[in-house]
């Protein structure tokens, strides 16, 4: 019989705080007057400000594990958390200049992305299957719903659906997987299916149930960071939702999906690396290959941006396929970066009007250095940074992934990842030259966000990859401290 162990409580407190919280949140925009969407996006910020605060504060020093060992505590979920609020901040920022005085003005907003957030803290210290399900699950119902928020367009109702059918899939894919490997190690906790694993109790035929269940798994996880062939949804949904929306699918919820991945990889499956790790090698090429290729032709900044994060979530697992600590820590170090890029090139998108909406046509930018040279240069360094061009913070986290490929032998990735750099760079810098050389358009000039705050999460953006030059070992040594626990 399971005894309450009121410690486990207080050891998951910062997820006890957000699941209160969002429910007080929910009980404080229900009693409001109106849509009351900026002072609860404002105690839903407070929220997530004060979680990360007390995360930092209270650092898991050594290993803890928890609720009958279904969640762990460690270094690296503890970094994954901090990550995850800070995208979450800089997207809800983001987003409540976007869609104020719209019909998406209204406190559900951020309440469902207090509730994806809550989930995705779960995803990075899942140690159970079921676990891992719950945390998956709570943060895609919330995704689900705010990618249809927009009631009065059809496209994001599209976009909802194509989201919430597919997701349906990958969960359904998840679960199989999940059934069989319990069925062959009679464990759902991943300490137990590593050990069995490890003992080779599951010789001969039940092997191959095993590597099948497990495929399963990581695919549905390839779903969730838009891997290739899982990235179908990915170009749809983002340029049907609305531009708030996904701000916020691009720079959040692949944080979480990923670290889930690295969790599993170097948890329960880490027996199985040599069997593993093709596959995930195979995803990596294909990402980066269609992330680079298929953006080319694109006339949506959206869909653009959508085949750039199919891209960069390949160049992230070329440091998981390394599968060394080098590797790991590039890894990590490259989701912030990223993360941070993202943040940016969003936030000049969002403050960028035409006809009161966020612009979403590449040509809609002709010209933007003479009607706007500020937000022109802020978007052009942000290009240059995506490209990898030095000294920009992004050259960093690709010459990190890398650097971790050659030194772990997988030379043919590292090529890869390098000539698709190149391609990719041509419509990052296309973007320049539409801003730069083309003329504006006839008519009204491109208007502006009257909001403060989103201008300064773009310079905070901006900031951080013009000065990462000064201090990159910083990032590189927090991400290293961060996975030392994970590999044995």
């Amino acid at each position: 019989m399971t005894v309450f162990n009121f410690n486990d409580v207080v050891a998951i407190a910062p997820e006890v705080m957000l699941a209160v919280g969002s429910m007080l949140l929910m009980m404080v925009g229900v009693t409001a007057r109106g849509g009351a969407l900026k002072p609860v996006a404002l105690l839903t910020v407070f929220l997530w400000v004060v979680t990360a605060g007390y995360i930092c504060t209270h650092g898991a020093g050594e290993t803890m594990r928890v609720f009958e060992d279904m969640l762990v505590l460690d270094d690296f979920a503890q970094l994954m958390k901090i990550f995850i609020a800070g995208g979450a901040v800089a997207a809800l920022l983001l987003a409540v200049a976007d869609i104020d005085k719209t019909v998406m003005a209204r406190f559900e907003y951020p309440v469902l992305m207090s509730f994806a957030v809550l989930g995705m803290f779960l995803m990075v210290s899942a140690n159970d299957l079921l676990a891992l399900y719950v945390g998956l699950e709570l943060s895609a119902l919330s995704l689900y719903v705010l990618a249809a928020f927009d009631r009065n367009s059809t496209r994001a109702s599209e976009a909802g659906l194509k989201y919430f059918v597919l997701g349906a899939i990958s969960s359904g894919m998840l679960l199989f997987g999940a059934s069989l490997i319990y069925g062959y190690t009679g464990s759902t906790q991943f300490d137990v299916i590593q050990a069995t694993l490890s003992a080779g109790a599951v010789p001969g035929p039940s092997s191959v149930v095993v590597l099948f269940g497990m495929i399963l798994i990581v695919s549905a996880m390839a779903f969730k960071i838009s891997a290739v062939p899982f990235h179908m949804w990915t170009p749809d949904v983002y340029e049907g939702a609305p531009t708030s929306v996904t701000a916020f699918f691009a720079i959040v919820p692949k944080i979480a999906a990923m670290a889930l991945i690295i969790r599993l990889v170097t948890g329960p499956f880490e027996p199985l690396a040599s069997d593993l790790q093709p596959v995930l090698a195979i995803i990596a090429v294909a990402s980066m290959l269609v992330g680079a290729f298929a953006a080319i032709v694109q006339t949506s900044i959206k869909r653009l941006l959508a085949y750039s994060s199919i891209g960069n979530m390949g160049y992230a697992l070329v440091g998981l396929v390394a599968g060394t600590h080098l590797g790991l820590s590039a890894l990590v170090m490259y989701l912030a970066i990223y993360m941070v890029m993202t943040v940016g090139t969003f936030g000049v998108i969002m403050l960028l009007r035409r006809d009161g909406m966020a612009v979403e046509k590449i040509s809609d930018l002709s010209g933007l250095s003479k009607s706007r040279p500020y937000y022109a240069y802020a978007l052009a360094i942000l290009m240059f940074s995506m490209s990898g061009i030095p000294p920009l913070a992004g050259f960093f986290g690709k010459y990190a992934v890398f650097q971790a490929a050659v030194a772990a032998n997988a030379y043919v990735l590292a090529v890869i990842g390098v000539l698709t750099s190149v391609v990719a760079a041509w419509y990052y810098i296309n973007i320049i030259r539409v801003m730069f050389f083309e003329e504006p358009k006839e008519g009204e000039a491109l208007g502006l966000s009257s909001c403060p705050v989103s201008r300064i999460v773009l310079g905070a953006s901006l900031l951080f990859v013009l000065l990462f030059i000064l201090a990159p070992q910083s990032l590189a040594v927090i991400s290293a401290n961060a996975t030392n626990g994970l590999l044995k």
